[in-house]
């Protein structure tokens, strides 16, 4: 036979001849129980040679009166006649589905092992079929039938098993995450937790350089779970900063996460324009990171750095800061203009004047301000960072100290500010330019 057995056709009771072969059923079956222990162990055999499925050590020899072991349930259901629709899963299987995830044997495997140990089974149901003193047809009709009953078998036993293992996988992650949670907040709470049973309960080492990143989704329907989305937006973190080992992820709700990425002992800083445009996540998706700072108190301290400056993603109108790190440039300084949105939009308007209007005119003369004054205000560098002629770059810097009435000198550092708080904010800062999210 080959490995993979027919679906067969089950006979129906009033088709001509259906008597004999359910007699015969219960010959095959009868034959089948003796071999029992035979029939288990080679199924065992070829499901752990082809899955990560183990035995089950805890079914006993010889088979109890209800069926035990692989094999046990289905030769009971065959040689008692019970029709599938009335039959009930075995406490022994529903049992090992839950242990098989508390392992975290995923459910293909287990989904294969069934369809495996069938496979197996209906070899032996071959080799006994071949055995019986009955006509070729009649064999051949009754390899059907059988088959077709261990087709349907699978699909209810597998059904059953894999709603129980969903289950337990469910509280399993669960109960782990409960664990990870509270050994986290220990830490945050600067509470003692040795750095080798927090290894061990984590998989995440204390003992070296952390940079910690608070991630969440905009907007996002708080009646749906991103948690898996936003676990993928810290495995991208930790690739493009080249963690050692796996991040440490904790849920704050279904569309937050806190990530902390352990990087060895390195401790230069992030390049966040750099990591900005590796970054390929979702146009929801926003990041606040700390810096690279060591042990337990890093780990602490550098999310709360990313608490602090995570308000900047969180109200801005501007894509520059869907990904924000503490140590940029003023970002610390905007973080806490952000959180006094109405005053800063005040401010902002006393300071740039004209300027603070939300038009492309003053959008141009504002972004030529901006780089004019980073750049040392030269003409030439400003030309070539925003590919202007250096005359226009002139022309405009003319035009701003016209309606200030003043040089961009008289009032530079508030000046500078309010510009940077926009570039990074955005027109939430402008008047009339949108509201607070």
């Amino acid at each position: 036979m080959t490995s993979r057995p027919l679906q067969g056709r089950l006979v129906r009771e009033d088709e001509p001849g259906a008597d004999e072969i359910l007699r015969l059923v219960g010959v095959v079956g009868d034959r089948l129980q003796a071999r029992f222990n035979e029939i288990n162990d080679t199924m065992n055999l070829a499901i752990e040679a082809a899955t990560d499925v183990p035995a089950d050590p805890d079914i006993p020899h010889p088979t109890p009166p209800s069926g035990g072991g692989r094999a046990g349930p289905r030769l009971h259901l065959l040689r008692q006649g019970i029709p599938l629709e009335h039959a009930q899963p075995i406490t022994a299987a529903t049992d090992y589905a839950r242990r098989t995830a508390q392992q975290g044997v995923p459910s293909a495997a287990l989904r294969r092992a069934y369809h495996i140990g069938s496979d197996d089974l209906l070899n032996h149901m071959f080799e006994e079929i071949q055995q019986l003193d009955a006509e070729a047809d009649v064999k051949l009709r009754l390899l059907h039938h059988l088959a077709g009953w261990m087709h349907q078998y699978v699909d209810w036993i597998t059904a059953v098993v894999l709603e129980v293992h969903e289950e337990e996988r469910r509280h399993v992650l669960q109960r782990r995450a409960s664990v990870v949670s509270g050994l986290v907040q220990r830490v945050l709470d600067g509470r003692s937790v040795t750095p080798a049973d927090f290894l061990n309960r984590t998989g995440y080492r204390l003992s070296q350089v952390h940079i910690a990143a608070v991630a969440w989704l905009a907007g996002a329907n708080q009646g749906t779970d991103r948690t898996a989305d936003l676990t993928e937006v810290g495995q991208r973190l930790a690739g493009l900063l080249d963690s050692h080992g796996a991040p440490l992820l904790v849920p704050v709700d279904r569309n937050a996460v806190r990530i902390w990425i352990g990087v060895g002992q390195r401790s230069e800083p992030v390049d966040m324009a750099d990591l900005r445009r590796r970054l390929d996540v979702d146009a929801d998706v926003r990041v606040a990171l700390g810096t690279p700072l060591d042990g337990p108190d890093g780990f602490r301290r550098s999310l709360e750095q990313a608490e602090v400056v995570k308000v900047v993603p969180a109200v801005a109108s501007t894509s520059v800061t869907r990904a924000v790190g503490w140590a940029e440039d003023g970002m610390t300084t905007v973080a806490r203009l952000a959180h006094d949105l109405g005053g800063t939009r005040r401010w902002v308007r006393e300071v740039l004047g004209p300027l603070a209007e939300d038009t492309e005119g003053a959008e141009r003369l504002r972004e030529t301000v901006r780089v004019h004054l980073r750049n040392g205000g030269s003409y030439v560098r400003t030309g070539e960072v925003l590919l202007l002629h250096r005359n226009t770059v002139k022309y405009r810097i003319q035009q701003v100290e016209a309606m200030r009435g003043r040089p961009l000198e008289d009032g530079r550092l508030d000046l500078e500010l309010a510009l940077h708080a926009w570039h990074l904010l955005g027109s939430v800062v402008l008047v009339g330019g949108g509201h607070t999210r």
